[in-house]
This record gives C-alpha cells, structure tokens and sequence, in this order.
C-alpha cells in the first residue's frame, strides 16, 4: 500500500530507513532485522575502523540477502576513500552520509563508485549543496532526532527541502509511529527515517538498563550536547551530562571544560558506570513504552497506518508517492 519511489530505488520492499547509530548499539543483527522486514538498515562507521567496519558488513550479509547500507562519517578524506573502497570491495551499493567535515566532497567520492548516496541534512541550504554534488535522496532530519542535530524543527523543516530540491526527499527526526510515518508523506516525503524507535527492539545492542532508561524516558529527558563530538548531539540526559552543562552555561575555564568532556567521553569508552552511558535518543522517546521485535515495529507503522489513511481518506493518493 505504501511503494513509493524509494522503494524502487533501494530494492526495499517498505520506504523505511533504519537511521544509523554508533556506540555499538545499532549493529549487524539490527540492521538485517530491519532489511528482513522490508525496510533499510544501515550500518554505523562512526567510531570503527575500516576492519570493524568490514567485519560489520560482513556479519550483516550473512543474516541477510536483502539491501542494506552503511552511514559513513566525513571525518577524514583518508578514511571516507578506504571506506568507499570498502564498500565497493563487499558489494554494498547504498550508503548514508552523516554530520563531518562539510568541506569534504563525501557524495561526489562516493558517486564515483557508483554507490547510491542519501545525505541526512538539517537545512535547505545543506540540501541544496549536496544535491549539487550528486546525492540520489535527502534526508532532512529536524532536530527533534537523536544524535547529530541542526537547530530546525521537522515539521518546517521536511516541506522546505521537498520544495526546494528535484530528488526524492526523506523524513527523519520525531518520527516514531504510523502518524509520523503518514505526517511524512503528507509533507512530501517519499519515505522515512527512524533511530530511537529502532533502539528499543529486542535486536538492538542496548544492554538492559539502558534500554529501560530509554522506555522510561519522557519528551523533556533528552538533552543536546557538545560533549561527546564538539558538535551538537542528542542524547538521554545523565548526571554528568547535566553538570558538564551546567559547568559550560556558567563560563568554567575553556581547559575545564575540554578536561571534563574528556573524562565523560573515558566513561563512556570503559562502559562501566552505566547510568552514565550516553544513549543517542530522539524526543520522540515519549512513545516508546515497551520492547518489541523489529518485524513486529515494522507491521504495526504500516498498519495503523493504513488505517489513518483510509479513515482521512487519503490511501490512493499517499501510496503513489
């Protein structure tokens, strides 16, 4: 009921996409549950190496023989020509680009290789520019969503890029359920992108207390950060982050700050506190309430669903997007 345009063009069955998520909690046995399940997972290289990330791939294709990708990092030029390569070498096709260095040409490297490329952007203006160099989708990804964040909402955010570029545009960020996912292609999207919710699964990486961290947490319990990256990330809220902040607003010596994100980041590196443990969580944590399987996640977005459109009647028009 709900082909659309990405669908043909990954070779999925549902315009679904598994946002990647690094930190080890979004690994090869998620993303092929998510595959199986006729949507697209996506593999995390933030934070592996090239060999990790090969022996990721490499896991995942023997849980799966259906379309997957990878997200890559534009942190350095180095890595992104050998993950490239990596790419091409063990027959994936489709990747994912996530926040790095803008001055990189990411898209254009990976196009090269002839690797269908989906930038996620936090702006018109970034689409606009990768969309210049070459990528087959845009993802606009409000800054409701976990992780790398920008500062504009979804809501404005997703209808502006699909006014403002040619190519197929993906909805990501707050999206968690079948309103999300029929709110998206009203805007003009042709598909979705999700993480949190994706979190909460029984084939997610989380270790048990920070899974129910995640189903216990609110709308009001995220926090975005520098802490981590220098970049703005969303996560859980913790103690330490929460102090850190609280250190950063109070304008502690820049040396402070630098020493004690360092520490925050040694934490999450031992894993041995962890309550403490950064999870990368979208506001849209609010509505998750329980653990489920990935398969079952799926079925249930599409048929509730479903059900909206024919209720608002809507079906006809939403499917053949």
């Amino acid at each position: 009921m709900f082909h659309t345009v990405l669908c043909d063009l990954l070779g999925i069955r549902y315009p679904i996409i598994q946002g990647a998520m690094g930190g080890k909690v979004a690994g090869p046995r998620l993303v092929a549950a998510v595959s199986n399940a006729g949507g697209l997972g996506v593999l995390a290289s933030y934070g592996r190496t090239t060999k990790e990330l090969r022996d990721d791939i490499r896991q995942t294709r023997a849980l799966t023989d259906k379309p997957f990708g990878v997200n890559l990092f534009a942190g350095s030029l180095t890595f992104c020509k050998r993950a490239a390569e990596l790419l091409v070498d063990e027959g994936v096709t489709i990747a994912t680009t996530g926040r790095g260095d803008p001055t990189l040409s990411i898209v254009a490297l990976l196009k090269e290789h002839k690797i269908t490329v989906m930038p996620v952007v936090p702006s018109v203006r970034h689409a606009l520019r990768l969309e210049a160099e070459g990528a087959d989708v845009i993802i606009a990804s409000g800054t409701e969503a976990g992780g790398h964040v920008g500062t504009i909402a979804s809501l404005p955010l997703i209808p502006q890029v699909v006014d403002a570029v040619k190519v197929p545009v993906v909805a990501a960020g707050g999206i968690g359920d079948a309103r999300g996912f029929v709110a998206a292609l009203a805007l003009g999207a042709c598909g979705i992108q999700m993480g949190t919710v994706f979190l909460a699964t029984h084939e997610s990486d989380l270790n048990p207390l920070q899974r129910q961290r995640l189903i216990e947490a609110t709308e009001e319990d995220t926090i975005v950060t520098p802490a981590f990256t220098g970049k703005p990330v969303r996560v859980l809220k913790t103690a330490g982050v929460e102090e850190w902040e609280q250190w950063r607003r109070e304008g502690a010596p820049a040396e402070e700050i630098k020493a004690r994100a360092k520490e925050l980041q040694r934490k999450r590196e031992r894993a041995d506190d962890p309550n403490e443990l950064p999870v990368t969580a979208g506001q849209i944590c609010g509505l998750v309430k329980k653990t489920v399987n990935v398969e079952e996640l799926i079925g249930q977005i599409l048929d509730e669903a479903q059900q909206i459109c024919s209720r608002l009647g809507l079906l006809a028009s939403l499917a053949s997007r």
